[in-house]
């Protein structure tokens, strides 16, 4: 293969090119050479490029010219088109210029045989001169290359060939029949079609094989109205579905012979045909949308099939569409940038601080792919909301041809990092909008900036025993980062840091990271302050400078001290329990919990010390015995820190002695009560010493000493008494006698104790029997005086009781008395009121119904002398003699006898017997209704009766009374 390149010159006023090119040119070698260099603004099919600086056009993809012919790319008969192209060279001026490129054919392509019959049926009927279809042929190449010459090779003298040339470079293949056929001498013929084309420096040829059946029925193949069919001017726009044109085919067979399908033979090399034609009435319709832009015209065979058998005959037509062009394609936007700045992908890059006195960006150039001629326009528009420039299109000197120009402003990535341009293009029907995105590059013109100033800083101190002991040399801790941010980007947002000098943090100058070189100690340094800066990597070098505080923490590393490791202290023993008797004074240099010291007491559990957990506050349980309880005390007093985690808790411990002191809380006393009584035998001298008193008090000290004096005043002229207790006659006793002394014991201390012990000396013989011990002699002095004492005592306690039992049968008497007058006084109301009213009832005839009524609801009491029977508690001996004088009728119990009613008791009692106990109703005698009277009955009154009842029972709403009328029960009880 080789490139023809003819080269014309151009009109210096148009700057256009010609440019023939076979097909299938190799690629990526150059194909012609612009004296300037161009961009390209569109690309024919995207198969060009430019190289060598925008001076060389070559083929970035194969061109098959035949291909382009099938889809309607170009014209088959004459391929070309046009590249347009744009120069910023010319300094005054851009120059837009043009190349026109055609395609030439190259014989590349033999004959292809389309929808061949490989097997016909004939009908040995047919007339001779029966055409019928064999195959279609097509030469993909143009020119003499696509047109083709068939020849019939076999059985030429009953079958000959007739062409039909559909297109330049396409032919149908029928056969007629020259001779009459008879399928019982010869039922098949071998067919040899051979086509060749016409190429001139080369022949192709192809051939293909048919066989011909020779049948007996259906030999009248459908006929078409019209030998071609044709839709001129279909419009694109088309809605899918619109039936477009009905195709009718006749045949004069009979029956299912002359029943006619129809389908479409579909053009090859077209992936998404959209026709489609109904099988049964022919009707053709839109099934998918057109695009003028893509596909022109159509031209596809119609076959009409009929339905006999065994063979079925169809016959073929075409069908030619063309297709019209509407204004359905918005105006495709062109950008062509300034060679000053990048562009890519719909982003234009520009540093910032770019100067802007009309700054040109780049181009802009229309193209409408509709062939309606349309006039087009353009306008911008910026969608940022912050605009710091302002833009404006110019129209170039060519057609359809803008300049971008920024008029004034300032761009500034750290105010507007981006900015979207929108260029709103229209062919006055239809709008098209493309976004230019306009990056703005960073340059190094702000210094860094931190977070805060100062910037604070914590971290835990380490223990004060690692820095003086065990220094950490290699280890590396990190406080924080020093973070300085920067509003550029990339490397100019890029710092190195700078640490002021000093023993206790470095940092990493790439990083701010800040490391710890030295263990801290917070009781030592409880804050770092320090100064640091951040520097810019990219010219200008901006510093920015910050303060640096570092707050040192509180670990748990100290543990609690006493104050006085050992402290000794003395309490009285009656100290008050209410108030503490020492508080433990210790001190945590730790801050906060770690600080906090819980105290709590190592003793033996039988003392009475306890302690305050919180303030150290020693407390005693109970009162301290100097003479019984320990007189000291050894505590130990454990300190726990609150330090958290609780692993890290501290402890240590104080020591603490306690003395109780002795308080003079005790008197003195005889060591030796048998020193109270002292015998002495005349026969015996005794002028000396009489005896040598010890006495002893548990307390200490002068507290314990004991001083004796003698009190009895009588005695002071013949007895004498140290103060060490030692007793002595002042002169001679030479006779018995007994002596009862006072001696006052009293100790030393403040305020003193004292004791009065009385001590009794007797002075015996002990050759006299009756005086000759101690007892013997007291007893003889002390006789007389106790009898007498006795006596009297005896004498007042009989007094005494006689006296008591008098007044107690004084009292009884009186009440009995009292009692029985009552009883009787009682009685005999009730008896005087009963006879009055029986009397009443029987003397008056005057009484109204109401009286007599009154009277039949009476109670009916009968009194009885009864005798009660000792034997049994509820037995009774009723004296039925005189019976007249013995029953009464009682209407009601008088009310004033306050002796028997004293309250009420609610609750009805039908039966009682007891001789102490009287149960009454009581009924009001007035003359209201029998009713009224029955309903204000009230309920029986219950107390200590009169003994004279002895029984009441409940009869018809009133009593049934049982009763002494004598009085002897009265007497008796």
């Amino acid at each position: 293969m080789f490139v023809l390149l003819l080269l014309l010159l151009p009109l210096v006023s148009t700057s256009e090119y010609l440019l023939i090119l076979e097909e299938k040119s190799p690629i990526n070698q150059p194909i012609f050479q612009f004296p300037y260099s161009y961009e390209l603004l569109n690309n024919f099919q995207s198969n060009f490029n430019l190289t060598n600086n925008n001076r060389d056009l070559i083929l970035t993809k194969l061109i098959d010219r035949d291909a382009w012919c099938a889809q309607n790319i170009c014209p088959c008969d004459h391929c070309s088109f046009l590249l347009e192209l744009f120069s910023n060279d010319n300094k005054t001026s851009p120059i837009f210029s043009s190349i026109n490129i055609t395609i030439t054919d190259v014989n590349d392509h033999s004959c292809q045989f389309l929808d061949i019959q490989t097997n016909i049926s004939l009908s040995e009927s047919i007339q001779i001169g029966h055409r019928f279809p064999i195959a279609r042929a097509i030469d993909y190449d143009s020119g003499l290359n696509g047109q083709l010459s068939f020849k019939l090779l076999k059985n030429d003298d009953y079958f000959e060939l007739n062409i039909i040339k559909l297109s330049i470079n396409e032919y149908a293949i029928y056969g007629i029949l020259r001779h009459g056929l008879d399928r019982e001498v010869k039922e098949q013929y071998d067919l040899i079609i051979e086509a060749v084309d016409h190429g001139i420096e080369q022949v192709r040829s192809n051939r293909m094989n048919i066989t011909v059946w020779i049948l007996d029925e259906n030999d009248n193949a459908p006929k078409f109205n019209q030998t071609e069919y044709s839709i001129q001017s279909l419009s694109e726009d088309t809605p899918i579905g619109t039936e477009l044109l009905t195709i009718t085919a006749t045949d004069i067979d009979k029956d299912l012979n002359s029943l006619i399908h129809y389908s479409i033979i579909q053009p090859p090399g077209l992936s998404l045909f959209p026709f489609i034609i109904n099988s049964s009435n022919g009707i053709v319709s839109l099934r998918s949308s057109l695009d003028y832009e893509m596909i022109r015209s159509y031209r596809f065979l119609i076959r009409a099939s009929d339905s006999g058998l065994p063979q079925s005959l169809y016959t073929d037509t075409w069908l030619s569409i063309s297709i019209t062009d509407v204004n359905d394609c918005p105006v495709d936007i062109s950008f062509i940038p300034n060679r000053r700045f990048q562009y890519e992908n719909h982003t234009l890059f520009i540093y910032e601080n770019t100067e802007i006195q009309n700054l040109t960006l780049g181009y802009i150039r229309l193209f409408d792919q509709d062939s309606i001629p349309t006039k087009l326009s353009v306008s911008l528009m910026n969608l940022d909301s912050n605009d710091q420039q302002v833009y404006e299109l110019i129209a170039a000197n060519q057609m359809n041809s803008y300049i971008l120009i920024a008029k004034k402003g300032i761009f500034d990535r750290e105010i507007q990092r981006n900015i979207q341009l929108r260029f709103v293009a229209t062919d006055t029907l239809l709008t098209s909008i493309q976004d230019l995105k306009i990056h703005l590059m960073d340059l190094n013109d702000n210094p860094s900036e931190f977070p805060s100033n100062p910037m604070k800083f914590s971290i835990e101190e380490l223990a004060n025993y690692q820095m003086v002991e065990h220094p950490i040399d290699n280890s590396e801790l990190t406080i924080g980062f020093l973070n300085a941010t920067d509003r550029d980007e990339g490397e100019n947002a890029m710092n190195r840091y700078e640490l002021e000098l000093n023993s206790f943090v470095k940092i990493d100058s790439n990083t701010g990271r800040l490391i710890l070189i030295q263990p801290l100690d917070r009781e030592q340094i409880s804050r770092i302050e320090l100064k640091a800066k951040a520097i810019n990597l990219a010219e200008p070098k901006w510093e920015t400078q910050v303060r640096i505080e570092i707050e040192v923490l509180d670990v748990n590393d100290n543990i609690p001290k006493c104050l006085t490791s050992l402290q000794e202290i003395s309490i009285p023993e009656n100290s008050s329990i209410d108030h503490a008797i020492v508080r433990i004074n210790s001190t945590d240099a730790d801050l906060d919990l770690n600080g906090t010291i819980n105290y709590s007491l190592r003793i033996n559990s039988s003392w009475p010390f306890e302690i305050n957990s919180k303030t150290g506050e020693i407390y005693s349980r109970q009162k301290f015995d100097y003479e019984s309880n320990w007189k000291s005390y050894f505590l130990i007093i454990d300190l726990e820190d609150e330090g958290y985690p609780i692993k890290n808790q501290n402890k240590n411990a104080c020591q603490l002695i306690i003395n109780i002191e002795d308080v003079n809380d005790n008197p003195p006393q005889l060591f030796d009560e048998k020193q109270t009584k002292i015998f002495l035998d005349l026969q015996n001298s005794f002028i000396d010493q009489i005896i040598l008193f010890n006495a002893t008090d548990i307390d200490s000290g002068d507290n314990g000493k004991v001083k004796y004096s003698l009190q009895n005043n009588d005695y002071k002229s013949l007895f004498l008494l140290y103060p060490n207790g030692s007793l002595h006659f002042t002169r001679q006793i030479n006779q018995i006698s007994l002596f009862q002394l006072q001696i006052l014991l009293e100790d030393h201390g403040f305020p003193s104790q004292q004791t009065l012990v009385n001590v009794a000396i007797a002075i015996g013989d002990s050759t006299i029997p009756a005086f000759s011990t101690f007892e013997k002699v007291l007893f003889k002095y002390s006789q007389p005086k106790s009898i007498g004492l006795i006596l009297g005592l005896v004498v007042l306690i009989i007094t005494i009781l006689l006296f008591l039992c008098l007044m107690i049968t004084c009292i009884l008497l009186r009440r009995h008395r009292r009692r029985h007058q009552a009883a009787i006084i009682a009685r005999n109301k009730l008896l005087c009121t009963s006879s009055q009213q029986l009397t009443s009832s029987g003397s008056t005839n005057t009484t109204s119904s109401f009286s007599i009524e009154h009277q039949q609801i009476a109670n009916i009491v009968q009194i009885k002398p009864i005798y009660y029977n000792r034997r049994s508690s509820d037995s009774y001996t009723v004296n039925t003699s005189s019976p007249e004088s013995q029953t009464y009728k009682i209407l009601h119990i008088p009310q004033d006898n306050e002796y028997y009613l004293n309250y009420y008791h609610h609750e009805k009692i039908d039966n009682h017997s007891s001789d102490l106990g009287y149960h009454g109703s009581y009924e009001t005698g007035s003359s209201s209704s029998p009713s009224s009277q029955i309903s204000t009955r009230r309920s029986c009154m219950v107390k200590q009766l009169p003994d004279f009842v002895t029984k009441c029972k409940s009869v018809n709403g009133g009593f049934l009374v049982e009763m002494n009328v004598d009085g002897s029960d009265e007497d008796r009880r």
